[in-house]
């Protein structure tokens, strides 16, 4: 049975128990607190908590998710990956524990048929409730109590939380680890956990007592490759439909057979598993960097490379396995395939960047190496190798032993576990705070009501007031973090706030559009009509979570105080000038798509009121005649004044009417679709998913210009445009420029191009003729300095100081010595942009009797201060002193004495 099917059968099946199906969400969550999401109840969070206001109370899914919690077992078990589909049905307050433990049974031994006798369940050691559900179906000698930390579930370390009941599929006494202990919970192949059913019946407080909770919720899990792994008696995850085909094409490529060497199966798994993890990931929108997801996702394609290379297939490679990945998974996920050369682009250029960071980490262990007599290289220096140049451990214990060097591996594993864990904590920390904070405020004012998309103005009520201790920094936060005490400002619940008081403000009702989506937050007043000596000045606008708007300001004039009633007021010019850069960002997407084909994307923006910034999906560069013509088709939809105007549908219903949903977003199942042109008629110029304010047609955008393109990442371009004024401004500034620059070459404007290429090309004679005199120069040069050889241990040497000169002719000085010596070493000091410089060059007969220009270069920088590095033939070191240079050239004899064989 395959995959495909076993995921149709288990949604059929909940959603005839009266589940409603939902589509997986982005593996980049909307929680900022998760760098991915991990399982299936994350797009469920609100419901768990009591917090949505969407009436259903059973749903499924099947969820694609990413943990790297167990990364180091990733092709040593049958079980363990990164990327998995986990399946899911969840109740928030509806069925509880008899519901989900009996259509758990009958969904695996009569949808399914597994054998009853192979499967087997724990349960939490104090659920009685759970293991007498159990006795009624299976034996009691199939039922495990099990402790805390594999049987019972915690959101942290307060708040909901529960006992939990597992399903094991027994896969032979074969696979146990011949433990007495092995039983369904032990760490070996014999118990594949195959289903995880949480009963979430606890409110834990911060003392740590259990509370029962109002609302109970089911949330299980059941992984599919695990799933499609026993329906259809395999022994491994790796062998289903799933991930076999590219293990099969790893094995064609590689000549190696899979399921010969357990040390080559081990390699083609982890490129199985991490290949569907990056193309997955970059799908959502993360690309490779060196903070958050993009590091991790830079990690396992370089992790994923290093298996290549172990296999001796050549880097370039993971990129290859994209389209074996979005065969096997493009069904059920359409947006591979519309992403596919994004994926491949950005994969493959990651690698390519690897492969000279490699080369870089095999000098750079090399040099460390040539240093030391110790023969030991320390968990610093090999976590060094790691993190700067994504050295594996691997290779750097492989090069170093070659070299009769031994390495700290304790030591490094502990500079990888404190990197690991600061890299989580500053995640987490201010993201979890303000999170907290935000969800903490709601509860005690409910929803801010948005009618900017209709209203300048709203006369609406102060439900909460936060002032900046006057005596810490001044200034406004970037968000509400601070509010909680972080940092070095800290905010307070007042009741009232006066003249000269930061504050942030949240109304029941307002205009103003807080800064979400790309789009910049709108700036205004708030005032009390009744009493004038009353105001506020907003400077920003802010959307910290969904249903609550902060604006931020200074009280200017009064005192406002919690309750007041006041009316809020948007600056309307700022406010218009944001709606048409939104507008033509719109028109910009849409007319992307149109010039350079349907593969583009948006990938992220910023819609401010002077700018516009658009990133999208694009591997090549943009020519002068496509960005001349996207500008150009841009303007005449302006001018065209097509109407635009906005429809509240579902998700589903925005798609089949062809609405673009963006580049790594995520949405909910209402939607918000702009619409410019006439959707009914098929005649729309563009139909996106987008919840800013927008222009009631094109015309109002007034004019449109492109003022930068280029890229930003592997796969990715941004254009930069101004539209209204500033491109207006924009033009006539350029026309300025050009206007002065013809007066410059006492020229017509429309002769410039011309009168530049003569000077151009007049520039390009002087130049060949001032090279032939620096040549003739250098000529000349050796030729004198020839003279000066002297003998050192039978070595013809030229050692000379050269004073303040350029390294570019120093090089050809050095080369050109070299040649006419034919035999010898030099060494050359110089000093260029104020900073000393050696260079030593050594001829190829003395190579080979253990002379090397690098050894020599290194002993001699030293004593100027500073390090060098090079080749065997030819090296160079810069320094701190320029003043220690001739000391150090005097040295050149002494050193040559050891400095061969």
């Amino acid at each position: 049975m395959n995959s495909a099917k076993i995921r149709k059968m288990f949604l059929d099946y909940f959603e005839k128990k009266g589940h409603r199906i939902f589509a997986g969400i982005s593996l980049v969550p909307l929680d900022p607190t998760m760098l991915f999401t991990t399982a299936g109840m994350v797009q469920f969070k609100n419901n768990f908590l009591g917090k949505s206001r969407e009436s259903y109370v059973r749903a499924a899914s099947s969820q694609r998710c990413f943990r790297t919690s167990d990364i180091e077992n990733v092709g040593i078990t049958a079980r363990h990956l990164t990327f998995f589909e986990m399946l899911g049905n969840f109740s928030f307050g509806d069925y509880f524990k008899k519901e989900t433990i009996g259509w758990g049974w009958d969904f695996l031994t009569k949808e399914l048929q597994l054998p009853q006798e192979k499967l087997f369940v724990s349960v939490y050691e104090a659920d009685e409730e759970a293991f007498k559900l159990w006795k009624d179906i299976i034996p009691e000698n199939r039922i495990f109590k099990l402790g805390k930390n594999t049987n019972f579930w915690e959101m942290g370390e307060t708040g909901p939380c529960g006992p939990c009941s597992e399903i094991y599929f027994d896969m032979g006494k074969e696979n146990s680890c011949d433990n007495k202990d092995c039983i369904p919970g032990c760490d070996c192949d014999r118990w594949i956990e195959i289903w995880n059913l949480v009963f979430t019946q606890y409110n834990r407080d911060i003392n740590g007592k259990l509370a029962p909770l109002p609302q109970k919720n089911i949330d299980t899990g059941m992984g599919l490759e695990r799933l499609a792994m026993v329906v259809n008696g395999l022994k491994s995850s790796f062998d289903t439909d799933l991930l076999k085909p590219i293990i099969d094409f790893v094995s064609k490529t590689s000549g190696t057979a899979y399921k010969i060497s357990p040390e080559n199966d081990v390699h083609m798994k982890i490129l199985a598993d991490h290949s569907r993890g990056i193309a997955f990931l970059i799908a959502d929108g993360v690309t490779p960097s060196n903070e958050g997801r993009g590091y991790i996702l830079r990690r396992i394609i370089r992790r994923a490379a290093r298996q290549a290379n172990m296999l001796d297939i050549p880097v370039p490679f993971i990129y290859k396995l994209a389209e074996t990945v979005i065969k096997i998974m493009k069904e059920p996920y359409p947006e591979l395939e519309t992403f596919k050369s994004h994926i491949i682009d950005v994969t493959k250029s990651e690698e390519e960047n690897f492969k000279q960071t490699l080369d870089a980490g095999i000098q750079r262990l090399n040099e460390l190496m040539s240093g030391k007599k110790d023969k030991f290289i320390s968990g610093k220096e090999a976590f060094r190798l790691y993190d700067t140049y994504g050295f594996p451990i691997e290779l750097t214990k492989e090069i170093a032993s070659e070299q009769g060097f031994n390495i700290d591996e304790k030591g490094f594993q502990e500079e990888l576990i404190n990197h690991r864990n600061l890299a989580k904590s500053s995640w987490k920390t201010s993201a979890a705070n303000d999170i907290q904070f935000y969800s903490d405020v709601l509860r005690e004012t409910g929803n801010s009501l948005f009618m900017g998309y209709d209203s300048i103005k709203t006369d609406s009520r102060v439900l909460l007031i936060l002032r900046k201790s006057p005596q810490l920094t001044a200034g406004l936060p970037a968000g509400l973090s601070q509010q909680a005490g972080q940092g070095n400002e800290k905010w307070d619940k007042v009741d009232s706030a006066e003249q000269g008081d930061d504050v942030a403000l949240i109304l029941d009702t307002t205009p103003f559009y807080g800064e979400s989506g790309g789009q910049e937050g709108d700036t205004g007043i708030i005032f009390n009509a009744n009493s004038p000596e009353i105001e506020m000045v907003v400077t920003a606008t802010k959307k910290p979570i969904e249903e609550l708007i902060v604006h931020y300001g200074k009280i200017s004039k009064g005192v406002i105080r919690k309750n007041d009633k006041v009316t809020a007021l948007i600056d309307c010019q700022k406010r218009n000038a944001i709606r048409r850069n939104h507008t033509a960002t719109h028109l910009l997407h849409a007319v992307l798509r149109k010039v350079l084909g349907t593969h583009v994307h948006q990938a992220g923006s910023l819609v401010s009121s002077e700018r516009i910034r658009f990133d999208f999906t694009h591997s090549k560069p943009i020519s002068n005649e496509e960005l001349r013509r996207i500008e150009e088709i841009v303007n005449n939809a302006v001018l065209d004044n097509i109407l635009s105007y906005t429809l509240e549908t579902t998700l589903t219903k925005a798609k089949d009417m062809g609405a673009m949903a963006l580049f790594g977003e995520k949405y909910g199942e209402k939607v918000r679709a702009v619409i410019i042109g006439n959707a009914e008629e098929k005649g729309s110029f563009s139909i996106e998913l987008c919840g800013g304010t927008h222009c009631g047609s094109t015309a109002e955008i007034g004019f449109f210009k492109i003022t930068a393109e280029g890229s930003i990442a592997a796969g990715l371009r941004r254009i930069e445009a101004l539209t209204g004024s500033p491109a207006y401004n924009y033009v006539q500034n350029r026309e300025i420029i050009i206007n002065e620059t013809a007066l410059l070459l006492k020229t017509e404007v429309e002769n410039i191009p011309e009168k530049v290429e003569k000077l151009i090309l007049a520039n390009k004679d002087i130049i060949r003729n001032l090279e032939k005199l620096k040549n003739k120069s250098v000529q000349a040069g050796a030729d004198e300095h020839l003279k000066d050889i002297k003998v050192i241990n039978g070595i013809n040497t030229i050692i000379k100081y050269l004073g303040a000169t350029d390294l570019k002719s120093t090089r050809e000085l050095s080369d050109r010595l070299k040649e006419k010596l034919l035999s010898g070493i030099i060494v050359l000091g110089l000093v260029a942009d104020n900073k000393p410089v050696l260079m030593v060059s050594v001829t190829s007969d003395l190579l080979e009797k253990g002379f090397s220009a690098v050894k020599i270069v290194k002993e001699l920088a030293l004593l100027i201060g500073g390090s060098g590095g090079g080749r065997p033939d030819m090296a160079q070191a810069g320094g701190k002193n320029p003043d220690k240079i001739e000391e150090a050239l005097s040295k050149v004899p002494e050193i040559l004495s050891h400095a061969g064989v």
